[in-house]
C-alpha cells in the first residue's frame, strides 16, 4: 500500500505560483516599496486543500499599522494585478499568516487571500497555505412545468388542521353557555 502511493506522488499534478508585495502609495511621489517583490513561493496540487510554502520573505522595515500593503499575483497574460490589500502590522512576529490561493477549474490561480490570526503557544507554523477551489455556482430551474388542476387553478393542497383548529368556535361557544348558565344559580 504505501509502495502504491509513492507511485502515485509523481503522478500529482504540481503547480507553482509567485506572491508578490508592494506597497500602495500615499502620495504619488513616496512609497516605501516602489515595485512588487517577491513575497512567496507557493508550490500546491489543485485537488489538495493545502500548499506547502517553498520560500517565504516577509516585508522588512518598521511598517506603522495605517501604512497599507498589496499581496497578490500578476497576470502574465494581462500584466494585472489581482490580490487584496492589507496592513503593514499584519507581518508582525506575532501573527500566524495564512495565504488562501483560489484556483480555477483548471487549476489556474485566479486569487489571493491574506489574513493572520495571534499566534497560539503551541503553533508550529508561521505561515500556512489554503488551496480553495472554484466551485459551480446554483443553476435555475429553467422551463419547469406548471401543474394546473381541472379548475385552471395552481393545484396547492391546504394542510390538515388539528382537532382545536377545526372546532375551536364550538368550544368557545360550549365555554360562554356554561359561563352563563353557571351564573344564574349564584342566587
Amino acid at each position: 500500500m504505501l509502495l502504491s502511493k509513492l507511485l502515485l506522488l509523481p503522478v500529482a499534478v504540481a503547480s507553482s505560483v509567485t506572491l508578490y508585495v508592494s506597497s500602495v502609495p500615499v502620495t504619488s511621489d513616496t512609497s516605501i516599496i516602489p515595485s512588487p517583490i517577491p513575497l512567496a513561493q507557493i508550490e500546491y496540487d489543485a485537488d489538495q486543500t493545502t500548499g506547502t510554502l517553498a520560500s517565504y520573505t516577509p516585508p522588512t522595515g518598521s511598517y506603522s499599522s495605517d501604512h497599507l500593503l498589496r499581496v497578490g499575483l500578476s497576470d502574465p497574460k494581462t500584466g494585472s494585478w489581482r490580490g487584496i490589500v492589507t496592513s503593514a502590522a499584519n507581518f508582525a512576529d506575532q501573527y500566524q499568516k495564512k495565504f488562501v490561493i483560489h484556483v480555477d477549474e483548471k487549476g489556474e490561480p485566479f486569487h489571493v487571500g491574506f489574513g493572520t490570526s495571534v499566534k497560539g503557544s503551541g503553533s508550529a507554523n508561521e505561515v500556512e497555505v489554503e488551496i480553495v477551489k472554484r466551485a459551480a455556482g446554483p443553476k435555475p430551474v429553467l422551463n419547469k412545468p406548471i401543474v394546473l388542476n381541472a379548475e385552471g387553478k395552481l393545484d396547492t393542497k391546504e394542510p390538515e388542521k388539528s382537532f382545536l383548529q377545526k372546532y375551536w368556535w364550538a368550544i368557545a361557544l360550549f365555554l360562554v353557555v356554561q359561563l352563563v348558565a353557571g351564573g344564574g344559580d349564584g342566587k
